[in-house]
């Protein structure tokens, strides 16, 4: 979805809240808006569907989580296919061209891990505790979606360039690649904000990791 579908969306999710004999706010149905902007509008529609329609499920209102799982699986089933792009586009990409992921999870993950160049340039020796630490951040994405996410993560490529802005000028600038369904990273371009610009602090994210990966799996590119 894009910001133009917010009016339709708006409407869809109020009107599946109305069997429930409930009234969703405006700011609630936009934060919810947000958490599911990665999907299209038919995908959602179809979601929404079957939840009303599961007989074990269907007697609560539909919730975010409810259309994530509906659309993507569970949170560890998830995690895995998204690393499955990751590791992809570490091998095939690599670090020098600038990347855009069809998820805004997978983005703000990698973000918060020290961005595309860093991750991508990671040795085969901490390259399972890099798996490690990117599963256990995006499960905590699929409960609680981030605050926000960069529309593109910069390879060394792009960097490099933006720091000779004066010599580049007046030059054709490569495109990123897309990884994934085209379509659905195009609206996860649409949907990020400046790269590099992330509310979450990443000492935040340390703690997270701390709680929920052993200590032999929190080391990214250093010693314990």
């Amino acid at each position: 979805m894009n910001t133009d579908d917010l009016e339709a969306f708006g409407d869809m999710w109020a009107q599946a809240h109305e069997i429930y004999g409930k009234s969703p706010e405006p700011r609630v149905v936009y934060m919810v808006f947000q958490s599911l902007v990665a999907f299209s509008l038919a995908d959602i529609e179809r979601a929404l569907s079957r939840h009303i329609t599961n007989p074990d499920t269907g007697q609560y209102p539909p919730k975010p989580a409810d259309i994530v799982r509906l659309l993507q699986g569970s949170s560890q089933s998830a995690s895995g296919e998204a690393w499955a792009k990751v590791d992809y586009a570490i091998r095939c990409v690599g670090n020098y061209r600038s990347v855009v992921f069809d998820d805004p999870k997978i983005h703000a993950a990698i973000e918060r891990l020290g961005g595309w160049q860093k991750i991508a340039l990671t040795d085969n020796k901490e390259y399972p505790f890099l798996r490690n630490n990117f599963l256990k951040l995006y499960q905590g994405f699929t409960v609680t979606p981030p605050d926000s996410f960069p529309r593109k993560l910069i390879g060394t490529s792009e960097h490099e360039n933006s720091q000779q802005s004066e010599f580049m000028r007046g030059r054709v600038k490569e495109q990123p690649a897309l990884v994934g369904d085209k379509e659905r990273a195009r609206l996860v371009y649409q949907g990020g904000g400046e790269p590099g610009v992330v509310k979450i602090q990443h000492e935040k994210t340390e703690q997270f990791l701390e709680l929920t990966v052993d200590n032999d799996s929190k080391r990214i590119g250093g010693a314990a």
